[in-house]
């Protein structure tokens, strides 16, 4: 468009408030009318225009704070919104947003990368480390366009961090009818100056919600703070001072379809972001408009070229490391399937040690991740347990690390690694805890491998009143656990809190937890990853709980042959046992209650339960 003189816009007269979803331009016009003297400032930005086409060879990141000012807990967006946010802001602003190719092929030759990053603050202005969220709780329920409360503390806002060096976010409750807004390059106050966005706005998860759910709001907000005009230039065919972007008549809404002209164009570009669209038809900047966005940063936004909010910050006295590992070793074999590395954590620095991040992985696994806290004092070390590992096989190699000792860059990296060699028994941790009533003398138990039908271990004549804890490290297959009482009232009536369960220790995941049973009680479970595992979560019982008839639906089942179907009770007897072919079951005949279904096809057994409740 061609360009005329910024001071003759300033009466702008036809903005449709009505329709109006941001409040940038409104608070620009507002401001300008009582400050003049903002006025030779902006003219002074206009005039100083660069042409940056082809002169950029690397681009710009610029730190980001989000202040989250909420009433409720609703408003108190969660981190993951932000986060998708600036992912958001990542990607439209390098033209790596995946609809970029929803562009029109006539308007593919001007649009642009605008080569700007986004990344949430490392350190605060004082050189502390922090994540870039501010979280504040304001008694005010919502705040206004033309207010200043959102950016000030004392009013029920957060204060801005400096900014010349970050660009400030405020996420709130804005009153009805404006999607957010931005201040422009000289438009303002600088301790006004960002861009503010309603909290349902924000991101592209959590509390949003269509038309404005894929964070376009901010990309737009964020093209204002950068001096972006809206395309329309908020008049009839009006100017954004942009020279590559079409006339248009005014803001398209919704979602239109190309071409859509106006003002003897070939077609508004409204899928550009500084139309009024919804988020889902954006997904363009212009090369013009990253030009007239790199002027500002040179000319007024400068500082932010050599703001270090983005690293992380150096304490010249943040050092830890790990001296050693102390456990898994060679001489406690452990279970290949919860392994849980034991290690010696040094504060090698000169100031108390807070905080440190310790990555850990084993063999090629991918890294965990653990936040240790507490008060080391220098030289000092700590025992730490790190949270369970598992693995497969029996060679293994465990890695741990040190990183940002109280959120700084470590000065020594030297000593931050430690790796160990260690042997493991393959299988997964099983635990099986028993507790007995008063008669505990009565009772006694087997676990049996029902595949390879042996004993995997036993007890006869238990304690009274005591609680018995095993571990056992058990190989890929099927089990069974059975416990009996020879007077015949086991974990019942009156004669104690007896129970038992039985559980798979990395996830913590139960296969079975008893408080009751009379002379017997059965439990089988299925643990690993081997075929005859795979075969037990393949197979579909349906539907379960069943009125009588189930269906069996496996994809491993041979054609027209005969499979055997066996069915315990709770007791581990045999309740029926027959050879089907068609993959139906009736049961009616048996009464209400949890069984266990037992499959045998070639060399296959495969075991599930199933519940009946034929009152449904």
């Amino acid at each position: 468009m061609k360009k005329i003189i910024f001071l003759l816009l300033i009466s702008i007269g036809n903005i449709l408030a009505q329709e109006q979803t941001c409040g940038s331009q409104l608070r620009l016009k507002k401001f300008l009318k009582s400050n003049p003297e903002f006025l030779y400032k902006r003219n002074s930005l206009e005039n100083n225009s660069i042409d940056f086409e082809n002169i950029k060879n690397s681009n710009i990141t610029i730190p980001v704070v989000v202040h989250v000012v909420y009433n409720n807990q609703i408003e108190n967006i969660s981190d993951n919104q932000i986060f998708s946010q600036i992912d958001v802001l990542n990607k439209d602003f390098t033209r790596t947003n995946s609809d970029a190719n929803n562009t029109p092929l006539s308007f593919l030759p001007i649009v642009s990368d605008m080569q700007i990053n986004f990344c949430l603050a490392q350190q605060n202005p004082d050189g502390n480390p922090t994540n870039g969220i501010v979280r504040k709780q304001t008694n005010l329920q919502s705040f206004p366009l033309y207010g200043d409360e959102i950016h000030y503390d004392t009013s029920g806002g957060s204060t801005a961090w400096d900014t010349k060096k970050y660009l400030n976010i405020w996420v709130c409750n804005i009153d009805t009818g404006i999607l957010g807004w931005a201040q422009f390059p000289a438009g303002g106050n600088p301790a006004t100056d960002g861009v503010v966005i309603d909290y349902e706005k924000f991101g592209t998860t959590g509390t949003v919600s269509p038309p404005y759910d894929l964070g376009r709001t901010t990309t737009h907000e964020v093209g204002h703070w950068l001096n972006l005009w809206h395309i329309w230039g908020d008049n009839t065919c009006g100017d954004d001072f942009v020279n590559d972007t079409p006339e248009q008549e005014e803001a398209n809404y919704g979602c239109k379809i190309h071409p859509h002209p106006s003002c003897n164009n070939n077609g508004d570009m409204f899928m550009n972001f500084m139309d009024y669209t919804n988020d889902a038809c954006m997904n363009s900047f212009t090369q013009g408009q990253k030009n007239r966005v790199w002027s500002a940063i040179t000319n007024y936004r400068y500082e932010l070229l050599n703001s270090q909010a983005c690293n992380s910050p150096i304490n010249l006295s943040s050092d830890a490391g790990i001296i050693s590992i102390l456990e898994p070793n060679n001489t406690n074999l452990v279970c290949a399937d919860a392994i849980y590395a034991k290690v010696i954590l040094k504060n090698y620095g000169n100031n108390v040690l807070n905080t440190v991040t310790i990555k850990y992985n084993i063999n090629s696994s991918s890294e965990q991740t653990y936040y240790w806290n507490g008060y080391l004092n220098p030289g000092n070390t700590d025992t730490i347990i790190l949270p369970v590992l598992s693995s497969i096989g029996n060679n293994h190699i465990l890695n741990v690390r040190t990183t940002l000792p109280n959120g700084s860059l470590d000065i020594n990296p030297s000593n931050n690694q430690k790796s160990k060699i260690f042997s493991s028994l393959n299988g997964k941790s099983i635990n099986i805890k028993i507790r007995t009533d008063n008669y505990g003398n009565e009772n006694s138990w087997t676990l049996t491998n029902i595949d390879n039908n042996y004993i995997v271990d036993s007890m006869n004549i238990l304690s009274n009143n005591t609680t018995y804890s095993l571990d056992f490290c058990l190989d890929y297959g099927c089990y069974m656990f059975v416990i009996n009482d020879s007077y015949g009232d086991g974990f019942c009536c009156n004669y104690g809190n007896g129970y038992y369960k039985i559980l798979e220790k990395i996830s913590n995941n139960y296969y079975a937890h008893v408080n009751q049973f009379l002379f017997t009680d059965t439990t089988y479970f299925c643990i690993g990853t081997t075929e005859i595992n795979n075969s037990s979560e393949n197979l579909k019982i349906y539907p379960n709980p069943s009125q009588g008839k189930i269906y069996l639906n496996h994809q491993k089942f041979p054609n027209n042959r005969i499979i055997l179907a066996e069915i315990f009770n709770a007791l581990g007897q045999v309740v029926f046992s027959k050879e089907i072919n068609n993959n139906i079951i009736d049961l009616s005949k048996l009464k209400d209650g949890i069984y266990y279904i037992k499959l045998n096809f070639d060399s296959n057994n495969i075991t599930k339960k199933i519940i009946l409740n034929k009152s449904e």
